[in-house]
C-alpha cells in the first residue's frame, strides 16, 4: 500500500497527491516515534473523512485507491 501512496503522491491529481504525501509523512513520523499510534491512526482517518474527500475527489478510482491504501497503512502498526 505504500507503493500506491507513493504513486498517487507523484502522479495523482492534486487532491490525491497532497493526501498521499501527508499519509506517507505521517507514516515516517510514526516510525520515528514522533507521534503515538493513536495520533497516527486519527490523522490518517481524518485524511480520508468522507465529507471532506467527497468535496474534492473527482475520480472514483483514485479516491478508492487512496482510501484503501490509507486504511491499510493505518492497520499496519
Amino acid at each position: 500500500m505504500f507503493e500506491t501512496l507513493q504513486h498517487l503522491a507523484a502522479n495523482g491529481p492534486a487532491w490525491a497527491s497532497q493526501r498521499a504525501q501527508f499519509a506517507l509523512e505521517m507514516a515516517l513520523q510514526y516510525q520515528a516515534g514522533a507521534i503515538t499510534e493513536d495520533e497516527y491512526r486519527e490523522l490518517l482517518m481524518d485524511l480520508v473523512r468522507a465529507d471532506r474527500l467527497d468535496e474534492e475527489a473527482t475520480d472514483l478510482d483514485t479516491k478508492t485507491a487512496l482510501v484503501t491504501a490509507v486504511y491499510a497503512i493505518a492497520q499496519v502498526v
